[in-house]
């Protein structure tokens, strides 16, 4: 019964992987002591070299380095846009503190690993998991199968890196967290609860304005001033600030400008908040619920040709305009509007074909997805992935997952200055970012168990020991080199520190400490940095590969 049960889980490997990613996110979201949590890729690859033990799963590479690469692509996609605002905020200082960070990490590493003479499997694992880089795991693994050695030997070395770096994540997480958090504070002399809000005041961040706009529905009663008065009337009553979008006649719409309202019509309307004092003194109006077919808002991106006196003629034909920026939430003055800017319409706008037309175009629904855009990404990924050197007479490339996350960045860029064109969803990105590089942890840790329990024992605690140096001592000489050399700004040099780590977690736990303001500064120094993180360090554990073969 056992040995059909094994043969099963064996021969269907999707059956086995896909389990063990359940049970991985399960065990990876829960919080030790209501704080901390391992990750689900760390879950995973801790239950998938458990469930290795009962048999040989050879390595689906090609579903791992699909997914692989679409987690890359997506942390790319995602931060792109924002990456150039950090940069003129920060300017290259930023750069430079991630480029000394990573110099660090590359030194600590090579005097550590000669002067212990650490393997190329060993050090590949080390780096990714004191560096907290799961995708170090992907690009080392890659290099060591160009290795000019042996099968066994490239085995070998492929079963101690997903140990090492599983050993080295812990610290590698929690113990960079507890620096960044709690101890860089207190050697800058700074509160993160205080200083926040500060910096934020400062350079003018703040959370997201909520959307301006009212949409009300009202009963119109017999008494009411309303009756037998146009829909084109009651907009210019308002000076066209509370705009009527349609009238409801026994359940039936019509957004005709001439009809004429009568008692027991329902009027919907839309306006700024600010305006609607004026309509709440008019009598024998009753707000009720607003009807599901009313109008809703749509946004519009502005084209070269945008005129700004083309709004009033909107205003004219029954349709509000809401200039805030749905993106940023700033409040944007019409004469102040480009192309490329993005602003809101409601009502009937086939009156106005014409000039729409010539305004610009309809912005793409959030949630439709560009499906070319994704799979052109990750195929030019592939071929920019060739491109690299050679390192001691070893290949070495650029890498599907470095290729693809600047691709990301390139498309997401891109796709900002183009925002008629459909994107793709952050629901999509966030799926894969999160799926993605814990679907091919889990494909490496099962290949690699059966060699799990010979590759813990050579390990030994010295790389516990070895991986927590690597792991601090980056941040505290760049947060050194940082406030008295580049002098940086301490809560934005606790950014580009916990970016150059690509440490999420400590992320949030520090933006919640700033506060909602004083968080989206912090994220702004973050961002830049995280991808040189991402770069850096995803080359490194090829570096070492080659450098110590």
């Amino acid at each position: 019964m056992i040995h059909s049960i094994v043969h099963f889980m064996v021969s269907n490997q999707v059956f086995t992987l896909f389990i063990c990613l359940a049970i991985g996110f399960l065990i990876g979201n829960y919080k030790i002591a209501g704080k901390f949590n391992i990750g689900a890729t760390v879950g995973t690859l801790i239950v998938t070299l458990i469930v290795g033990q009962i048999g040989a799963f050879p390595r689906n590479e090609m579903l791992g380095t699909i997914f692989f690469g679409a987690f890359m692509f997506s942390v790319g996609y995602r931060i792109g846009p924002q990456l150039l605002v950090s940069l003129k905020l920060f300017g290259v200082r930023i750069l430079v503190a991630s480029i000394f960070w990573m110099l660090v990490a590359f030194f600590a590493g090579w005097s550590l690993f000669t002067a212990f003479k650490i393997g190329p499997g060993i050090a590949a694992g080390i780096i990714s998991g004191s560096l907290t880089q799961s995708a170090t795991v992907a690009s080392s693994l890659q290099t060591i199968g160009s290795l000019p050695v042996s099968q066994s030997v490239k085995a070998t070395y492929e079963a101690q890196l997903p140990v090492a770096y599983a050993l080295t994540y812990v610290f590698g997480t929690l113990g960079v967290i507890i620096f960044l958090r709690d101890l860089a504070p207190k050697i800058l002399g700074i509160s993160i609860a205080e200083q926040g809000p500060r910096m934020a005041e400062r350079y003018h961040f703040h959370a997201k304005n909520p959307n301006p706009t009212w949409r009300r529905t009202y009963q119109i009663a017999v008494e009411s001033p309303l009756v037998g008065k146009r829909l084109e009337e009651f907009n210019k009553r308002s000076n066209y600030r509370i705009i009527g979008l349609a009238a409801f006649h026994n359940g039936k719409m019509t957004d005709h400008l001439e009809y004429r309202l009568q008692a027991g019509d329902l009027l919907t309307v839309i306006g700024y908040a600010v305006h609607f004092d004026r309509l709440m003194r008019v009598p024998g109006l009753t707000e009720v619920l607003t009807p599901t077919n009313a109008p809703r808002e749509r946004e519009f991106v502005l084209g070269k040709s945008f005129k700004p006196s083309e709004l009033a003629i909107l205003r004219q034909h029954g349709v509000f305009i809401n200039i805030q920026d749905p993106i940023s939430g700033n409040q944007q003055l019409i004469n102040q509007l480009r192309p490329g800017d993005v602003i809101s319409l409601t009502g009937n706008t086939s009156r106005t074909k014409s000039i729409l037309k010539m305004m610009g175009r309809w912005k793409a629904a959030d949630t439709t997805m560009n499906y070319s855009l994704f799979s052109l990404g990750i195929g030019c990924a592939s071929l920019l992935g060739i491109i690299g050197i050679k390192l001691n007479s070893i290949p070495l490339q650029l890498g599907n997952g470095t290729a693809a996350l600047i691709m990301g960045l390139i498309l997401s860029s891109w796709i900002e200055r183009h925002r008629d064109r459909k994107s793709i969803p952050e629901t999509v990105t966030s799926f894969l970012q999160s799926f993605g590089l814990t679907l091919f942890v889990g494909t490496v840790g099962l290949q690699s168990a059966q060699a799990f329990t010979s590759a813990i024992k050579s390990l030994g605690v010295g790389v516990l020991v070895i991986g927590a140096i690597i792991s601090i001592m980056p941040h505290l000489l760049t947060l050194f080199f940082g406030r008295y050399v580049l002098k940086m700004e301490p809560l934005a040099l606790i950014g580009a520190l916990t970016g150059s780590g690509t440490i999420a977690a400590a992320m949030n736990e520090i933006s919640q400490k700033a506060g909602p303001e004083g968080g989206a500064y912090y994220a702004a120094a973050f961002t830049p940095a995280f991808v040189v993180g991402n770069i850096g360090i995803t080359l490194l554990g090829p570096i070492f590969v080659a450098l110590l073969s």
